[in-house]
């Protein structure tokens, strides 16, 4: 008899566990989340991508996805190295993320040459001019770039900040530039450069660089041509060593332009460019309206620069010429460093 009930009571327990298991799946618990995989691919560590990188999560973690645990993001950054970002981008590929958000015109080109396949959605934010990037983007519109690849360009506002070089000193006759021939976004800048300072009867004069440690003896060769001014743009070549550039122009007593705030803080005597935390939410709102199911289909390539203005007012009393910021150009100011 024993032999038989055994069996009996095991069967019976076994069914028990599993009619409890079925109940609880059928009111949702014990049900696995299925996860959408995010991964946020920044190019460097520098102030400028971590704001904007901060910006994105912060949308994304701010949905009701991410709340309810539907989203995984992880954070990957090459520090400025390419042969770890390819390395990087084709693991993302081959890991089957849903969708990575890269962050800077490098992080575009290398993401997007690893995806060429578009089997990711791919997000793009930092980036200052998309259409010469070579990415496969022919246009702004909706139905000029690949269908798996969107997000917002940020060109920085060149002609606006040499309109301030002159607004602060109307006898302005000639500027010089530090730029990188094969850095994509310097070669865009400066064709703005060339256009804004025709129009306003200023001479540029350009000294190219290959790399990094050409910049400071560029920097020298451009201040002894007698210019009056330097002015930086968008490179990410010679913007990292910016302290180079200004360490140059402080030895002739000529101010530092630039399109980036930050550099405010290194001695540029005013910085126009775009804020990044907010280049950064804008990114990370249309990743989030793409995983809760917009079409890519939709979304035009936008040019979005929220501006900012750093000025330093320190190194304006050390420099020859006649030098002032206006009082329009001090109320319009975001920070002034005295």
């Amino acid at each position: 008899m024993k032999q038989i009930l055994r069996p009996l009571l095991f069967l019976f327990a076994v069914s028990a566990v599993l009619l409890l298991s079925d109940l609880q799946n059928r009111n949702g618990k014990g049900r696995t989340i299925e996860k959408t995989r995010l991964a946020i691919f920044r190019f460097t560590t520098n102030q400028t991508l971590e704001e904007a990188e901060r910006g994105v999560l912060e949308k994304i973690r701010g949905s009701k996805n991410f709340s309810n645990g539907h989203i995984e993001i992880r954070k990957y950054c090459a520090e400025g190295d390419i042969t770890m970002a390819n390395t990087i981008a084709r693991n993302i590929v081959s890991e089957r993320f849903n969708m990575v958000v890269s962050i800077s015109t490098t992080g575009l080109q290398v993401m997007a040459n690893a995806n060429k396949a578009g089997e990711i959605l791919h997000v793009f934010c930092t980036v200052t001019d998309p259409i010469s990037a070579g990415v496969g983007i022919t246009g702004p519109a909706a139905n000029q770039h690949p269908a798996h690849l969107v997000g917002i360009g940020t060109f920085q506002p060149v002609d606006r900040i040499f309109r301030m070089a002159r607004q602060m000193n109307p006898d302005l006759k000639k500027v010089g530039v530090v730029w990188c021939t094969s850095e994509s976004c310097s070669v865009a800048c400066l064709k703005k450069a060339r256009i804004i300072c025709k129009e306003l009867g200023i001479e540029l004069v350009e000294v190219s660089v290959e790399t990094v440690s050409q910049v400071y003896e560029a920097s020298l060769a451009v201040c002894s041509k007698g210019v009056e001014a330097i002015w930086i743009g968008g490179d990410s070549v010679v913007e990292p060593v910016m302290d180079m550039v200004i360490g140059a122009a402080t030895k002739f007593n000529i101010p530092v332009f630039t399109n980036n705030p930050i550099h405010a803080f290194k001695g540029g005597i005013a910085n126009l460019g775009a804020n990044y935390y907010e280049v950064g939410q804008i990114a990370g709102n249309m990743a989030v309206s793409l995983l809760n199911g917009q079409k890519t289909s939709s979304i035009e390539i936008k040019n979005v620069v929220p501006e900012k203005l750093y000025l330093n007012d320190s190194v304006r009393k050390k420099l020859k010429g006649n030098w002032v910021f206006p009082q329009d150009l001090l109320a319009r100011a975001d920070s002034i460093i005295r």
